[in-house]
């Protein structure tokens, strides 16, 4: 019986292990070389289904996701990113390799997780950083915003706050990032942007107004001179030379030196500081004359830089009370300064001549002596008005003849300066300096070049040019003859010669005829004789050498004078 029981249990294990056997052997084919029965990769199912199967598959599926614009919300707006031009793409065979499976196994654990499991995965992502990084980057210089510092400045003589503002950046890796994430899901990704504070906040600066700025104008500052006396700092000038900069995250307090001395020049003078003399350049009225160089002087003055410095506390808060020694104050122009200025040679000059009538020879004479030894610093400009002031009898003009409303009227204060002003537009003219601004008269007259000239009028028409040359230029002006006799005027312009300029010969045109005879009964009438006008045009030609390197063009129009005659008109 024991023999019969044993055969038995050794036939059910025989059987069992058999059954379990065949299962297994079954269970190996049936796996074989699938990937994972619940295999899902970026929503597509490939369980069951053989790598090279489920790689076709997955592309399939996934091909135009791959190649579809990424849209970036950047800046409040949205821009498209091209995948191709990002490197971005999906490595198909890698991305199935990664789920399991795929190959004939005879370990249990394989089997089972090909018949039974899998898992859920994203597709394996192929991407070029640099580019993406590139990309992000350029982006986001369009968009980023600097931060503004606040500001503090008196504006009117009162403190005014310029409140900061925040920034905006863009955080480029982290956008990278949200890039990477959106891709493949349709997802709009979001830039990831940080707020940049300014060192300077409008805290900052509304505190500094109330801790030094309001009270630095209440009352005067008074500065005490060695032995000589107080001088003060008003308010205002307080506000004028006070500024605040910017050093780390605090808004510090500094007076402008210079300024602080300039408002302080009047003063020191009438507490008994003698002040400095600038050089001169200055030039007789003779036709030999040459410039001199009249050496500067130094004064006394204080030391400006001393009291900028004494004006402030450790705390930076204004003192109302100081004092400080008497300085040395050296002339703002000296001799050198002066014979750098390159005034030793005549780069234009010229000549006009004039009828010998005794107003003539006031106004025009006169002028010349306003006109001479004038100095023009480099940038400066000049103005015919402004050099010889309204004209008036109580200044010394006598009334003369000149052009009012298109006519002759022999009554106009000044008469005769339009001569002084076309010799001296001529000058500077040929000197190749700039002309801002000039008119020739509405009337040609022969004894000036045609449309190279320039009138006056003290309300409405001035004569400007500029010194835009890096030399000084010096004007020097005289006339000749005596009343009853014709007299010549003359300007040269002193500087250094950087053109020989020309004017081209003047080209006359459109000719028109000044009518009819006017006949005049009044006893106001003054006779005139007729005028024809014309047009004219010429060029200035600048030359370095022979070589033409510049040209200007010139135009005018000339307008006609009918003929008056005093008396009735004869039958």
């Amino acid at each position: 019986m024991a023999g019969h029981g044993l055969r038995t249990a050794v036939l059910i294990v025989g059987g069992t292990l058999a059954v379990v056997g065949g299962a297994y052997v079954a269970g190996y084919y049936l796996a074989a070389d699938l990937l994972p029965r619940n295999t899902v990769i970026s929503d597509v199912a490939v369980g069951g289904l053989t790598r090279e199967a489920a790689a076709e598959k997955l592309e399939s599926a996934l091909a135009a996701k791959a190649s579809a614009p990424i849209t970036l919300t950047i800046g409040g707006k949205q821009v498209e990113l091209s995948p191709t031009e990002l490197g971005m793409g999906i490595d198909y065979d890698q991305s199935v390799l990664l789920a399991g499976g795929g190959r004939y196994s005879w370990n249990p654990a394989d089997i089972m997780l090909t018949l039974f499991g899998g898992n859920k995965l994203d597709a394996t992502v192929t991407m070029d950083d640099a580019a993406l990084k590139a990309k992000v980057t350029a982006l986001a210089a369009d968009v980023d915003t600097e931060s503004k510092d606040a500001s503090l400045a008196y504006v009117a003589g009162e403190p005014q706050i310029t409140p900061g503002a925040d920034g905006l950046q863009v955080d480029v890796a982290g956008t990278v990032d949200a890039i990477k994430a959106a891709y493949l899901k349709g997802e709009v990704a979001s830039a990831v942007q940080h707020t940049v504070t300014p060192d300077i906040t409008t805290a900052t600066a509304e505190q500094t107004a109330e801790d030094v700025a309001k009270p630095a104008i209440r009352e005067p500052i008074r500065v005490q001179v060695g032995d000589k006396g107080e001088v003060t700092i008003a308010p205002e000038d307080v506000a004028a030379t006070l500024t605040f900069s910017k050093v780390g995250d605090k808004l510090v307090p500094h007076f402008d030196a210079q300024k602080l001395g300039e408002a302080l020049d009047k003063q020191l003078e009438e507490i008994g500081l003698e002040p400095p003399v600038d050089a001169k350049i200055t030039i007789g009225q003779k036709k030999s004359d040459k410039p001199k160089i009249v050496d500067a002087k130094d004064g006394e003055g204080i030391d400006t830089d001393e009291l900028a410095d004494e004006l402030l506390d450790e705390n930076g808060q204004v003192v109302h009370a100081v004092s400080v020694g008497i300085a040395e104050r050296p002339a703002a122009f000296d001799k050198a300064a002066a014979e750098a200025m390159g005034v030793k040679e005549i780069t234009g000059e010229f000549t006009t001549y004039f009828p010998g009538s005794a107003y003539r020879y006031n106004n025009i004479g006169k002028a010349a002596k306003l006109i001479n030894g004038t100095f023009l610093a480099p940038g400066e400009e000049f103005s015919m008005n402004a050099t010889l002031g309204e004209r008036t009898p109580q200044a010394g003009w006598m009334k003369g003849g000149g052009i009012a409303n298109g006519k002759i009227d022999p009554n106009i204060y000044g008469g005769g300066i339009s001569q002084a002003t076309t010799t001296t537009f001529n000058a500077i003219f040929f000197a190749g300096l700039k002309d801002i601004y000039h008119k020739p008269h509405s009337l040609y007259f022969s004894r000036y070049p045609m449309g190279r000239e320039a009138t006056l009028d003290w309300k409405s028409v001035d004569m400007k040019f500029q010194n835009d040359t890096e030399y000084g230029v010096l004007l020097q002006a005289w006339i000749t003859g005596s009343t009853g006799r014709q007299g010549s005027i003359t300007v040269r312009v002193w500087s250094t010669k950087k053109y020989t300029v020309k004017a081209s010969k003047p080209v006359t045109s459109n000719y028109r005829s000044p009518g009819p005879t006017q006949y005049n009964e009044s006893k106001s009438c003054v006779a005139q004789s007729p005028m024809s006008g014309f047009d004219v045009k010429y060029k200035r030609l600048f030359y370095e050498g022979k070589t033409l390197v510049k040209t200007e063009n010139f135009k005018w129009s000339y307008n006609t004078l009918a003929k008056v005659v005093c008396g009735k008109k004869p039958k």
